[in-house]
């Protein structure tokens, strides 16, 4: 049994399930909905034991970047406490930063490579960066 070609048939089964879906009329509670949900997850499941060998799968995996959504977020925080002068978004800003830092220290646990290891530096500098802008606002 080659549970890579499984995992790509789930994949499979997902996107069709996925089309069925009537997002005009969006209801989380209809069988369609439960139907794309339960294949999505095995799906899930089978790719975080690594039995996903999709090309989709790898890419969908490298395609997210949580270290920059998080500096993203503690961007767009930052500009909307300095538009409104609320408080509690300058709060929400250092919140996505401090995620994107302990994300940040656990990637540098891992052994990386050098375009990696040069990726984490500059989300370094730009998390420093944001962090300054914050106290200083």
């Amino acid at each position: 049994m080659d549970t890579r070609n499984n995992a790509d048939e789930v994949l499979t089964d997902f996107k069709t399930a996925i089309e069925r879906i009537d997002f005009s009329a969006y209801n989380p509670d209809s069988a369609e909905f439960d139907r794309a949900l339960r294949i999505g997850l095995m799906w899930h499941l089978l790719c975080e034991i690594g039995e996903c060998g999709s090309e989709t799968a790898v890419k969908e995996t490298e395609s997210v970047d949580e270290i920059q959504d998080e500096i993203f977020g503690a961007k767009k925080y930052l500009q909307k406490y300095l538009d409104t002068m609320d408080v509690s978004f300058r709060e929400m800003a250092k919140d996505e930063l401090r995620h994107g830092s302990i994300l940040l220290k656990k990637a540098n646990a891992r052994l990386v490579s050098g375009d990696e290891k040069k990726k984490l530096k500059g989300y370094e500098s730009e998390i420093a960066e944001i962090s300054a802008q914050i106290e200083s606002a």
